[in-house]
Order: structure tokens, then sequence, then C-alpha cells
């Protein structure tokens, strides 16, 4: 049961990466953000794409976890 809720929550990321990020480029240049402190962010005048780049990833994420549990429970 807890394997179908991976392979969900796996699926919808995968779906769901092309239309969030483009390109594996998109992609990384969000988990550069990640990590980034955002202060740096702000000084270098890149405070707003931060703040997109970061909540387009945790929304991507939350999505794929909230399937996966769904799922889960759907079945348990």
């Amino acid at each position: 049961m807890e394997a179908v809720a991976v392979i969900v929550a796996v699926i919808v990321l995968a779906l769901l990466w092309k239309p969030m990020f483009g390109d594996a480029r998109g992609f990384w240049n969000c988990v550069k953000f990640w990590f980034k402190p955002n202060i740096i962010s702000m000084f270098q005048g890149e405070g707003m794409e931060d703040l997109f780049a970061e909540l387009k990833l945790i929304v991507w994420l939350a999505i794929g976890v909230a399937s996966g549990f769904a799922v889960f429970h759907l079945l348990g």
C-alpha cells in the first residue's frame, strides 16, 4: 500500500515537472534559489525571482506529497 502511494506521488511529480519548470535549467534555477539565502538574493536584486522560484519548488513538492498521502489514506 505504501509503495502504491509513493508510485503515485512520483508519477504526479513527473507529470507536473514540465509545466512547473519547463526544462532542467528552470528546475536547477529553483534549486539554486532554494539554497541561496534570501538576504543575498535581495542585495543582488533577485528578491522576487528568489521568492517565485522557491514558491514553485514548494508547491510542486507539496502537490506530490499531498497526492501520495491522499492515495495512502484512500487505500488504507
